[in-house]
């Protein structure tokens, strides 16, 4: 094997995410980490099974392809021998149901930071089939590029929900019918 080979077999990873991984990006981005992961996952079953689908289109439109994404891959990860059997219905309700509480009034609108929670099922089933699929590839812990463009995103978004929250507001007083 020469030094190109062996380059190149250092630097594979597997597909397996770390969960705390995920939860970190979902949270620092307020969601839209879900973009990518979506994406990606609509793209790996895309190319598996042949489909003609536009993973971007069903990653921007993630909750309504949620449903189809946890039947797809929690049948991938049955293949493999995968022996939970969460209810794609519930998941996506439950997503749902996080996304509806969060166009709420403060304290309802913070459950929209856990929508990730019911996502978690679905990363553990491809996890599960990305363990049988890559068995002696390492697991990456650091963060790629494109994560770290994610976490900068994310960071300014936090603070400027900061700075919202910290500018005070007064009520305009209507002067003309104040005035005697």
């Amino acid at each position: 094997m020469n030094s190109a080979n062996q380059q190149i077999a250092k630097e594979q990873f597997s597909n397996v995410q770390p969960m705390w991984k995920f939860c970190f990006l979902f949270i620092i981005t307020f969601g839209f980490y879900q973009i990518p992961w979506s994406h990606k996952q609509w793209k790996f079953i895309k190319e598996r099974e042949k489909l003609n689908i536009r993973p971007w289109f069903r990653s921007w439109f993630f909750p309504f392809y949620l449903y189809s994404l946890c039947q797809k891959i929690f049948a991938l990860a049955e293949e493999e021998g995968y022996r939970k059997r969460p209810s794609p219905f519930l998941i996506t309700l439950i997503y749902w149901s996080l996304i509806v509480l969060c166009q709420l009034p403060i304290p309802f609108k913070l459950m929209g930071l856990f929508t990730f929670l019911p996502l978690i099922s679905i990363l553990r089933a491809f996890n599960f089939y990305w363990e049988r699929k890559q068995p002696n590839l390492p697991v990456r812990t650091s963060f790629t590029g494109r994560e770290i463009v994610w976490i900068v995103f994310g960071a300014i978004l936090w603070l400027l929900v900061l700075r919202g929250l910290s500018v005070e507001t007064y009520p305009q007083s209507n002067t003309q019918y104040n005035q005697y």
